[in-house]
């Protein structure tokens, strides 16, 4: 059971990381036409992906503050993105687990003594 609940939590934590950095790249990669013009208006997938990037940088965002991004290593940077991502993870795969998790019940378990 609780190897089941890590490799959700492992699942998950790769897939909003992809998300994460994807969602990065698009927003920041559209909206590059704003350097060179100065009546720019964002098209809707730089708008969406700015957003999804909003909700998914969260909560680790919120902790990054401008004191930090002038006096600390990228590397810490890093470590918080994928902290971040880890913490996603967890978090669904215990919402995912969560009626095996509240009964106590070991699924494999229950299968094989329907069995018997």
């Amino acid at each position: 059971m609780k190897k089941r609940i890590l490799l959700t939590a492992a699942g998950v934590a790769v897939i909003h990381l992809l998300l994460s950095i994807g969602s990065v790249a698009v927003a920041f990669g559209s909206g590059m036409e704003a350097f060179d013009n100065p009546g720019y208006q964002p098209s809707m997938v730089e708008r969406v992906a700015d957003s999804i990037a909003g909700i998914l940088m969260q909560p680790g965002m919120s902790l990054w503050t401008p004191w930090m991004s002038k006096n600390m290593p990228n590397v810490v940077e890093g470590g918080l993105i994928l902290l971040n991502s880890l913490l996603w993870g967890i978090a669904w795969a215990l919402l995912l687990h969560a009626k095996t998790l509240a009964g106590g019940k070991n699924p494999d378990n229950n299968a094989l003594k329907a069995t018997s």
